[in-house]
């Protein structure tokens, strides 16, 4: 009796050593986020199914988001030319529009909402022939008007507009900028209203 309680101690003692090393061996979550490691576009699209995933279902884990985020701009800036590039950043600015907003620090939400308009001026600038590179102009606008930046606002939806005028959302953009008064002076929005 005595040698199986022994040999029970035992095998927990070893046990409950083994675990305690490899948990000081693995890096915490926290630690991923702050310093993301080098992954492998893989991991960086399994990571952003699964962050899309509870967002969906109402779970929107902000540590995640942003853990996609870093890895995705980290990735980009290291690997430029790949094809995974441009995707990659309009995705981060998405999310990262997405984490401000959710925000219910002022100050927080004010640096991670330009956060996300610097990302996407990244991808503006780094990958302008990227197809879908409207989506970039539109995000960025609508972090400016959430923003309260109506005039910012305003002048990247002309520039979406000029730049795609035949596409559908040009054309809707076109008539939001009209129908919101950004195209009309403050006289002609008062001459609408009274007729």
């Amino acid at each position: 009796m005595k040698k199986k309680l022994f040999l029970l101690i035992s095998i927990a003692m070893l046990f409950l050593g083994c675990q305690s090393k490899s948990e000081e061996s693995t890096p915490s979550a926290e630690a991923k986020v702050q310093a993301p490691a080098t992954v492998d576009p893989q991991a960086i699209i399994a990571l952003y199914k699964e962050v899309d995933s509870l967002t969906q279902l109402g779970n929107m884990d902000r540590q995640k988001m942003q853990q996609f985020v870093d890895e995705a701009v980290e990735y980009a800036e290291r690997v430029p030319n790949d094809t995974l590039a441009p995707h990659f950043l309009l995705y981060a600015g998405v999310m990262q529009m997405q984490v401000a907003f959710s925000n219910a620090n002022e100050q927080q939400r004010l640096s991670q909402a330009e956060e996300a308009v610097k990302i996407l001026e990244k991808l503006l600038q780094d990958h302008p022939d990227y197809r879908n590179i409207i989506y970039a102009y539109y995000y960025k606008a609508q972090i400016y008007e959430n923003l309260g930046k109506q005039e910012k606002a305003a002048v990247t939806y002309r520039n979406l507009v000029d730049r795609f005028p035949d596409t559908e959302l040009g054309k809707n953009i076109s008539a939001y900028l009209q129908a919101g008064g950004y195209e009309k002076s403050a006289e002609e929005i008062m001459q609408g209203f009274k007729k």
